[in-house]
């Protein structure tokens, strides 16, 4: 669902306007890219047994065995039986890698087996084969994961590239693969190329699979998200309008794809100054989101971002600031604290705070996002620059 900001009408005397940050409802990946965690198994245990005089077992105690080191062990047993270079072993370290990518504090060791697993499937097997390529789509989304942007858009363009090569420009895991690296790119703001990129796949969808299939219906809402970021805000009115009337023919109330569409339209809305329209959309949007999915659910969280930017856009502080609190404690609960959507969400909160008057909170939440900017993006990228323009301005302007 595209994520966007606009703050108020400014005086020659207000402090920089922030880039407008539309961020990405993310597309479904099929096969390989899909999250690994869905298909985990209940955690194992360690069952010790005796047996009767009769032959019969009875369990005497059960000890519990976490997924990681569930996996690992079986990982360690291929490798003890088979050798390192059996693509069993292989396949069993790379869902070993995946589920490392899940647990918190050994995210850094999951990068390690997965860059490792790239070489020695490379080597095996040639790069440009699908178990090779499926491990370096593993690391690229886990680059993508962890914020390090840069390094997933190398992977993922060379698996996007490579696929092409392999499997042709049409199959589902070449176009998978594109919209992961549309994702990152967006994310870099490098919108026009993302979009570009996401047309494509939307025409490829539409001429192999029909335009009623819900991977053409998943790219088109894709592709009007971008429009939004790249500021074709009456191009993606007419996409998205022309998308709801199909999803509402298929869909029930509720279903994401449809939440998305409407929310994407909200966001066009208002960025075609009609805010009463667009809060009247996003309001149903987010009730609907919240009891279908959550409060915490990504969707419920980009919905209630986007109604917080309507408000502020109207002027209405005191309504914005706690929807904008309870996006940034999700996305920290769900990414992690210094994670660039957290980033994100946190710089929202500062640009309503600047408004509100709460200048002190506002630079300090600035301040976090221009570290953390520098960090993700690099010093010389333009929201570090726009970031440190308000950052003067507010220490400048304390009061």
């Amino acid at each position: 669902m595209a994520r966007w900001w606009r703050g108020r009408s400014r005086t020659p005397d207000d402090p920089p306007d922030p880039d407008p940050d539309p961020g990405r409802e993310p597309e479904p990946a099929p096969g390989p890219e899909a999250d690994p965690e869905s298909d985990f198994p209940p955690a194992a245990e360690l069952v010790a047994t005796l047996t009767g005089p009769d032959g019969t077992e009875k369990d005497v105690a059960r000890v519990p065995i976490p997924a990681d080191q569930h996996f690992g062990l079986i990982a360690n047993a291929k490798l003890q039986r088979l050798g390192p270079d059996h693509p069993e072993t292989l396949a069993a370290f790379r869902y070993y890698a995946r589920v490392l990518g899940q647990v918190e504090g050994r995210r850094e060791e999951a990068r390690e087996r997965f860059t490792e697993l790239v070489r020695a499937q490379s080597r095996v097997l040639g790069y440009v084969h699908a178990d090779t390529l499926t491990t370096a789509a593993d690391l690229a989304a886990l680059l993508q994961t962890t914020g390090e942007l840069g390094a997933a858009e190398e992977v993922w363009r060379s698996v996007w590239t490579n696929r092409a090569e392999l499997l042709g420009r049409d199959h589902p895991d070449t176009l998978a693969g594109a919209v992961r690296l549309a994702e990152v790119l967006e994310d870099l703001r490098r919108v026009p190329e993302a979009t570009a990129l996401r047309r494509d796949v939307l025409e490829r969808r539409r001429h192999t699979l029909g335009p009623e299939h819900p991977d053409t219906l998943s790219a088109a809402n894709g592709h009007a998200s971008s429009l939004i970021k790249a500021g074709r805000w009456q191009e993606a009115e007419r996409e998205l309008r022309e998308l709801i009337v199909r999803l509402e023919r298929q869909s029930e109330r509720g279903d994401e794809a449809l939440l998305t569409a409407r929310g994407n339209l909200g966001a066009a809305l208002v960025r075609l100054g009609r805010p009463e329209e667009a809060q009247a959309v996003l309001r149903t949007v987010l009730a609907e989101y919240e009891h279908a999915r959550g409060r915490d659910h990504h969707g419920a969280l980009m919905v209630r971002n986007n109604l917080a930017a309507v408000l502020h856009a109207m002027g209405r502080y005191a309504e914005a600031v706690p929807l904008l609190r309870e996006v940034e404690a999700g996305k920290v609960r769900q990414c992690g604290d210094t994670h660039p959507d957290t980033l994100h969400a946190r710089d929202n909160l500062a640009n309503v705070l600047m408004d509100a008057g709460q200048r002190q909170e506002a630079a300090q939440l600035l301040q976090g996002c221009l570290d953390g900017y520098r960090r993700v993006f690099g010093p010389g990228h333009p929201l570090v620059r726009k970031t440190a323009e308000r950052l003067d301005w507010l220490r400048d302007n304390p009061a």
